[in-house]
């Protein structure tokens, strides 16, 4: 594990791994922990958060003339009005989060911490700030190469086409001067051509496996692929060569 995790580090960039380096300089951040007092209070809060959800689902008035013909439907509304309130009593709890959490993290920037508390929590709040770094950048260097591995994959799947375009072509010569071929009193070309005929067909289905899995690559990738018109072909393509 350790040196999967120094293989990780040293594929980073270096502006990235320097701000890991920094946020992980402070062993202190790390070994940072909630008195029993404080770690009693958190799980009565979300105990109260428990029961408030528990409340408005009680509350909740379901309709008593429900019939059996539109029980499916009721059974809809129903799951759309759960969500609606566990949505509404969750945005109600970070309302709270945020109100509580924004005084104490103020203080901590803003003032000369004096406590033991306001000490602790401006380093979290410091490698926090440096960890979102870190990933913002990561994130970039993620797109970016998804990008270039998408670019690189249509480039190649254009090649292939092309390839797969020539050989359909000859196929067709081919299937055009059939009874010409069997009456090819050359039995030396005639073998050749034959084997030219299975050589196609092999590279027609090589070409259809590596079409489909580099189209199901990029769907799969995470990549905006619909608004680039190249990846939107490549994912769409019709595979109009493929049955010839």
């Amino acid at each position: 594990m350790a040196q999967s995790n120094r293989d990780g580090m040293e594929s980073l960039e270096a502006s990235t791994r320097a701000l890991l380096d920094i946020a992980t300089q402070d062993e202190t951040a790390e070994s940072f922990s909630f008195s029993q007092k404080e770690t009693e209070i958190l799980e009565l809060y979300d105990r109260v958060f428990e029961l408030k959800l528990e409340e408005a689902l009680l509350n909740h008035e379901l309709p008593e003339d429900t019939q059996v013909e539109d029980i499916d439907v009721k059974l809809a509304e129903a799951e759309r009005e759960l969500l609606e309130v566990r949505a509404r009593v969750s945005v109600q709890r970070k309302v709270v989060e945020s109100v509580l959490m924004t005084e104490p993290s103020l203080q901590a920037v803003h003032s000369a911490p004096s406590s033991p508390l306001d000490r602790a929590l401006l380093r979290l709040i410091n490698k926090r700030d440096i960890l979102s770094l870190a990933y913002e950048n990561m994130l970039t260097t993620h797109t970016t190469c998804i990008r270039k591995l998408s670019s690189t994959e249509v480039s190649n799947i254009q090649n292939i086409k092309q390839n797969q375009e020539l050989v359909q072509s000859l196929l067709k010569l081919t299937n055009s001067e059939k009874s010409a071929d069997e009456e090819i009193p050359d039995l030396e070309l005639k073998e050749e051509l034959n084997s030219l005929k299975s050589e196609n067909k092999q590279k027609k289905a090589q070409w259809t496996r590596i079409k489909r899995i580099v189209s199901a690559s990029v769907a799969a990738s995470g990549v905006d692929w619909a608004s680039d018109e190249k990846l939107e072909r490549l994912v769409l393509d019709d595979d109009e060569f493929d049955d010839v």
